[in-house]
């Protein structure tokens, strides 16, 4: 979700279910698809140099299948944590949807996991975050939310004292902020300054950044405006903030990995190392062409500066893990087939050069965690960050995009675009969600490219419980 003018009207028709949904999601029915593949047991390595042609590994399929977009944090008493969502469509008779949060805990470094649903923690993309012994999940809340503000998309905490088995909410609403804006958007992640307090991004589009700066472990929150040089940020609907993850290096430099609509970034310097070489003219204008820049603060993060970027496009969702020496495993999800990758969740290696240089290394042992979502379905999700456990091993969580049988079929072969089928499944689909599924009529689907067809068909689709998203993590060493 990237540009804040339009949102709105981007949400009813082209984004809700580029996020999970279903009729009914099952928490107990196992994830499809969790063991089927051949190589299941095998994490494959491209460009292999350093590392072998393919490295052992662990899948295990955790909660329902409708689970998407998961992230984990480890706890003090060693516990695993982990967040995703679903969406339901089915319970609102006006068209309004309900997302609700499922946290998943395992005591045995991800073998085995329980799940617990938390209908009282609304939002999209819960993220969690440790700060000490306390914890805070960040989320965002879309206008069609029965729990959202009329009108508007909001960030929201949740924040635990008991390891995430009760919890207290906040909104980060507009009025938190010392300027006119439509919206809020948070970052992923929250990251602790050298003065020890906490800082979480909040961007509202055109300029309007700011950190907002806890001194009591996410209780109250205070906002900062926040400078962005290097291209006109005025003219940027969107933010760097937005989805950002802060990161610190072992020589405590202060950076961002931001999801950047380059096309839209005026004055950026198309010589910025790493800044991957495509011809947007011809892209989709659906949400999954962005790209990852590293942005670094030299100000305890009151300004920031472009200082390199991820050489892929559609590269989106990133995590960084320190594996000690200065090196660091960056896990980022492809949503789009580019540069002789399909769609998936990848890791690489990003290290600080002699130079000072921060980069991303995609020629040489570039580490396959999951390619389980097939190029003729759309993206799903990926999203999971990389742990480094004690024991030395380490642990991914994904979420990938089934379909069953019958819509694989129509996928696969194209069919779904012909007249007949996609009116089916689209009338089949609206009395459950009215409101998203009544402007995408035939007139309108002919008009648009392949990538929104594929959005609109699976969307309805979804709304039947005939696909989706689902989670599973997979256990791996990296080979010394």
């Amino acid at each position: 979700m990237k540009n804040f003018t339009t949102i709105n009207a981007l949400l009813t028709l082209t984004l809700l279910f580029a996020f999970a949904g279903a009729v009914v999601a099952d928490e107990k029915e196992k994830a499809p698809g969790a063991t089927e593949s051949a190589d299941s047991g095998l994490l494959q390595v491209l460009h292999h140099s350093k590392l072998p042609a393919t490295m052992p590994c662990e899948r295990i399929a955790v909660g329902g299948k409708m689970g998407y977009k998961p992230n984990m944090v480890k706890l003090s008493n060693g516990e695993l944590l982990m967040a995703n969502f679903h969406t339901h469509y089915e319970t609102q008779s006006d068209g309004s949807m309900c997302d609700h949060t499922v946290l998943h805990r395992s005591t045995d470094n991800g073998k085995t996991w329980t799940s617990k649903h938390f209908d009282h923690l609304p939002g999209k993309e819960p993220y969690l975050n440790v700060l000490g012994d306390v914890l805070i999940m960040t989320a965002h809340i879309y206008p069609p939310d029965i729990h959202a503000i009329p009108g508007r998309t909001t960030a929201w905490l949740h924040r635990s004292e008991d390891g995430g088995h009760s919890w207290t909410s906040q909104v980060l609403d507009i009025d938190r902020i010392p300027e006119k804006v439509e919206m809020t958007y948070s970052s992923r992640n929250i990251i602790q300054l050298d003065d020890g307090s906490y800082a979480l991004g909040i961007g509202c589009g055109k300029g309007r950044d700011y950190l907002f700066i806890s001194n009591d472990q996410g209780k109250n929150w205070a906002p900062e405006k926040m400078k962005v040089s290097g291209f006109d940020d005025r003219a940027y609907d969107w933010s760097i903030l937005g989805e950002g993850v802060f990161f610190r290096t072992e020589t405590g430099r202060l950076l961002l990995l931001a999801r950047c609509e380059v096309r839209n970034m005026q004055g950026l310097d198309k010589n910025l190392p790493g800044l991957p070489d495509f011809d947007f003219s011809n892209a989709s204008t659906i949400d999954r062409y962005d790209i990852e820049i590293i942005f670094e603060s030299k100000d305890n993060g009151r300004s920031w500066s472009p200082h390199s970027a991820i050489p892929l496009v559609g590269c989106m969702y990133p995590s960084v893990c320190d594996i000690g020496g200065g090196k660091y495993l960056l896990t980022f999800t492809k949503r789009v087939p580019s540069h002789g990758l399909e769609l998936g969740v990848y890791a690489c290696f990003l290290e600080e050069q002699e130079d000072g240089l921060m980069k991303a290394d995609i020629e040489n042992d570039l580490i396959v965690i999951s390619q389980r979502t097939q190029p003729y379905l759309q993206s799903g999700g990926g999203f999971g960050n990389t742990l480094l456990l004690d024991d030395g091993s380490l642990i991914t969580p994904y979420s990938y995009y089934h379909a069953v049988p019958e819509i694989d079929a129509l996928m696969k072969s194209g069919d779904f675009r012909n007249q007949e089928t996609y009116t089916l499944y689209r009338e089949r689909a609206l009395p459950y969600y009215r409101r998203w599924v009544t402007p995408l009529t035939w007139e309108s689907f002919v008009k648009q490219d392949l990538a929104m067809q594929t959005h609109w068909f699976l969307g309805s689709c979804q709304v039947l419980n005939l696909c989706g998203p689902a989670t599973e993590v997979a256990r791996w060493e990296l080979a010394s």
